[in-house]
């Protein structure tokens, strides 16, 4: 598939079968990591990537599950049911129960490979810090999604998520466990897997006149379909 079919088509899968992806295969997935974006071509960017350590799978697993309960586990309904309006009826239901438990972001332990992003502020030569939040999460995240596009396109499928890590304590916990020096720090995780049955088609996304402005703020950019010929 092209580009903008794999960005129009992308969607996040989150059960897989265990099946292994062909090491060719994944290395493909895993070198377009290396063409993402980043300033002055520092690369600061390194990634660990889970496929043998089954039992690592579960402890990430384990703590997404713990995370997400956390999150949505006092009003799933209440924080979701607006931006989820597109689920069927009949999901609807099991969908926020298995947000509410946390059930449903366990998909790592049955992927066949669970990418661990990291970035850092202070590893290169530069005389400036370039800070995690504007710079070494941004280009991990790009990143990770150029490693999702492939996957998609190759036919598997990718969930992303930041559960894990994404608080100081359970942060802490991936660091030691895998041995990540505190230069670093995790930023998301990537699972890749054969997906068990192809997911629908996403919702509909705001149109873009309401995320684009044209020249200056709240002028909405205006679609070549509707505008008048001068």
């Amino acid at each position: 598939m092209d580009i903008f079919e794999a960005i129009r088509t992308r969607r996040s899968i989150r059960d897989f079968t265990g099946e292994r992806i062909p090491d060719e295969d994944l290395e493909k997935i895993l070198d377009a990591a290396r063409y993402a974006p980043s300033p002055e071509n520092m690369q600061m960017w390194r990634y660990v990537i889970i496929r043998e350590d089954q039992e690592l799978k579960e402890f990430i697993s384990a703590i997404s599950k713990n995370a997400a309960s956390e999150v949505f586990g006092s009003a799933a309904y209440e924080l979701t049911q607006g931006r989820l309006w597109y689920l069927p009826d009949r999901n609807r239901p099991g969908t926020f129960e298995d947000m509410r438990s946390g059930d449903l972001f366990l998909y790592p332990k049955d992927a066949d490979a669970v990418i661990i992003g990291c970035g850092s502020e202070t590893f290169h030569d530069s005389p400036l810090i370039y800070e995690l939040e504007y710079f070494g999460s941004i280009v991990v995240g790009m990143g990770i999604l150029n490693m999702w596009f492939a996957a998609h396109a190759l036919g598997y499928g990718a969930g992303f998520q930041a559960f894990p890590i994404m608080e100081p304590r359970r942060n802490e916990l991936i660091c030691e466990r895998i041995g990540v020096p505190r230069t670093w720090v995790p930023v998301a995780t990537l699972s890749i897997g054969v997906p068990k049955k192809p997911r629908m088609m996403g919702p509909s996304r705001f149109p873009l006149e309401s995320v684009f402005y044209s020249e200056r703020w709240g002028n909405p950019y205006k679609r070549l379909a509707f505008r008048e010929e001068e």
